[in-house]
């Protein structure tokens, strides 16, 4: 389970460390535009564009599960164990909707067992959370990558997973501890992506932490940043069917990755950041078809992704706002590029709350803003918890509901809407 345990890694999130990559994907040359499909007709259920998932890792002593707000702002708890008769997983890390399907990760290792639920990955319908497929952890296992020294020739995961991204149903790209995998559901092959890692030891090992924090999908893309002890600090694009990075843009400013998202159709926004408490931050806007710089702009902010797995920045609107780990929120106007720091305390209205649960994450539709914070922060301990969203349309921020005790330990707040863009 990701809670105390990883406060001893916090330099590390944020990060991916990245090697070469063959035929030299840092000279972008002639790269083809990403294909952008039409969105997907909106569905029902829960996955209705107006509803909002919850990913609660819980304590140790618990199953992770999920919560649902309805879009009349209705409260369920347990959805997927009430439809399947069981937990999904134990070790709650994130999901993603795609064509339908929900895909859930979780660790589910078998250290677990006694809080074992269904598979390490899930795949249910995404109306009903009727569970279809399941992937024990025993059953991701990777073939040994060429320059690795370790005398398996197939490799297990590194727990704590982290992050999910799918294309298709044969290019789901999720990482561990390592590194970014593709995954074909299809056929169940799992492989390492290259350039999503670096040996080291002399290849006794596979170094640096993958951190994927807001990987973003466009068309048969994905784009996520990296850096660290083995690479300078990049962005990097993957595309559906490989095992490797198409493209790098390197010696990006900044020593970490907080975030990436979308701010055009052919645009990605990278903000990085030092370390914790630090407050020289940068944000990069690319244009992916020139693969450039089109315009970057240093902040004096620290925001930092601090230990969580979730983007250190949430985007709505014209600012972006960020907590840094804090029991407070911030933000950042991209217009004037002002800073105004502690905009929202979440401690008064939520005056127990003393931990941030994960980062904040934003609905940019409705310009929500969802935040959760608890009382406690122990892997043994069922803590009482607060889901609070702001309603951000305005000047000022404003609270339009105090959900209570109704989530454990969420490390992922999910409006569906995202997944319709």
């Amino acid at each position: 389970m990701k809670l105390l345990n990883n406060l001893i890694v916090p330099a590390f999130c944020g990060l991916l460390i990245f090697s070469g990559c063959s035929d030299n994907p840092e000279d972008p040359g002639t790269q083809p535009p990403s294909t952008n499909p039409e969105p997907p007709a909106y569905l029902g259920g829960y996955a209705d564009p107006d509803g909002v998932l919850i990913l609660n890792q819980g304590a140790a002593i618990e199953n992770s599960s999920l919560t649902y707000i309805t879009p009349e702002g209705n409260i369920e708890q347990n959805v997927y164990q009430k439809v399947n008769g069981s937990a999904f997983g134990h070790g709650g890390q994130d999901l993603y909707m795609h064509n339908g399907k929900l895909y859930i990760l979780s660790t589910n290792k078998d250290v677990y067992q006694k809080h074992e639920g269904d598979g390490t990955l899930v795949i249910a319908d995404a109306v009903t959370l009727k569970r279809e497929k399941v992937f024990k952890f025993d059953e991701l296992k990777y073939p040994r990558p060429e320059g690795s020294l370790d005398e398996n020739e197939f490799l297990p995961l590194v727990t704590p997973l982290r992050n999910i991204v799918v294309i298709d149903e044969k290019n789901i790209f999720f990482s561990d501890q390592k590194a970014l995998f593709r995954f074909d559901s299809t056929t169940g092959e799992l492989n390492i992506v290259e350039d999503s890692y670096h040996f080291g030891n002399q290849g006794n090992t596979i170094e640096a932490v993958a951190g994927t924090q807001g990987m973003v999908v466009i068309g048969d893309y994905i784009y996520t940043g990296g850096g660290g002890f083995w690479a300078s600090t990049r962005l990097l694009e993957f595309k559906k069917g490989e095992n490797k990075a198409t493209r790098i843009l390197p010696d990006l400013k900044g020593e970490f990755i907080s975030g990436v998202c979308q701010t055009g159709e052919r645009e990605i926004m990278i903000a990085t950041c030092g370390r914790s408490g630090s407050t020289k931050s940068y944000f990069i806007f690319v244009n992916l078809d020139t693969w450039e710089i089109v315009k970057e702009k240093q902040v004096s902010a620290d925001i930092s992704a601090e230990f969580f797995d979730t983007p250190g920045i949430a985007l709505a609107g014209d600012y972006v706002y960020f907590c840094a780990g804090k029991t407070s929120v911030s933000r950042i106007s991209l217009k004037t590029w002002k800073v105004e720091e502690n905009i929202i305390d979440l401690t008064k209205d939520a005056p127990n709350a003393k931990y941030l649960n994960c980062n904040a994450i934003a609905d940019p539709i409705k310009k929500y803003l969802y935040v959760a914070v608890s009382d406690e922060y122990y892997e043994t301990t069922i803590s009482n918890g607060n889901l609070l969203v702001y309603d951000c349309s305005g000047e000022t921020p404003v609270l339009v509901k105090n959900i209570e005790n109704k989530t454990s330990y969420p490390v992922g707040i999910y409006p569906m809407s995202k997944f319709y863009k």
